[in-house]
């Protein structure tokens, strides 16, 4: 296998879940069946991203929903019951979400919306996309993530979030901005938890990184089966009828 393969966290993730599902996705290019959470996310990942990309005199409730009318779509939805819901779920979502922005726009300055970057982890090539970095007076400046589900984390579980140690190391290298503030915004809750990343934090997320690259490389593709239920392609997979 090639050594100049990108990773990223999608890739690393996909990997970290079960190794053959990696090859599935990235090797033969199965693709994962669209399905309500997936669709949903995109939908309002689309439209915070076209919002905070207005003029300033285009910030409003009003252009937020029509931005979300814009951006919808219907693949991977069931029935017309489950699109309804998902749909006023997600205008709710962003009420709130516009209610919270409202109250802080004076005090902070949105650097940049899905931000692409392309990186270094050794000797292979890190790509991503972060949601949202914001600047706050006296050069502070946030990383935020965006999650679309409707569940809390709990503390532990965003202090150990491979994928904020990764995109606080690219923040730091591409960016050359050190990231004092770092959130998951929990948009169905309106409540951003916020974590911290120590250099000793960001060194582990790269040596983990690295070994899934080295295993991607000497083809290391043992399914874990025991997580075949709750993945999304186990009509292609040979080792499902052994769960």
């Amino acid at each position: 296998m090639k050594r100049d393969f990108r990773i990223s966290y999608s890739r690393l993730n996909a990997y970290l879940f079960c190794p053959y599902k990696y090859k599935l996705i990235y090797l033969d290019n199965i693709r994962i069946p669209s399905n309500a959470d997936i669709t949903f996310g995109h939908i309002i990942h689309r439209t915070l991203e076209q919002f905070h990309n207005c003029k300033h005199n285009n910030f409003s409730c009003n252009k937020l929903f029509e931005l979300y009318n814009d951006s919808w779509k219907n693949d991977g939805f069931i029935t017309p019951q489950q699109i309804f819901e998902y749909y006023v779920r997600g205008k709710k979502m962003l009420k709130y979400y516009y209610q919270s922005f409202a109250r802080s726009k004076d005090k902070i300055k949105v650097l940049c919306v899905e931000k692409q970057f392309t990186s270094n982890i050794g000797k292979y090539e890190f790509v991503g996309i972060i949601d949202r970095i914001d600047e706050y007076p006296n050069k502070i400046y946030e990383i935020i993530d965006y999650k679309t589900h409707s569940n809390l984390w709990d503390q532990k579980k965003i202090d150990n979030d491979l994928q904020l140690s990764l995109y606080a190391y690219a923040c730091r290298n591409v960016f050359k901005l050190n990231p004092h503030r770092i959130a998951i915004y929990f948009l169905s809750k309106n409540r951003k938890i916020y974590t911290t990343r120590s250099d000793s934090a960001i060194c582990k997320a790269i040596k983990i990184a690295l070994q899934i690259a080295e295993n991607i490389n000497i083809e290391s593709f043992n399914p874990n089966i025991v997580n075949c239920h709750f993945c999304g392609l186990q009509s292609q997979c040979k080792y499902v009828h052994k769960v």
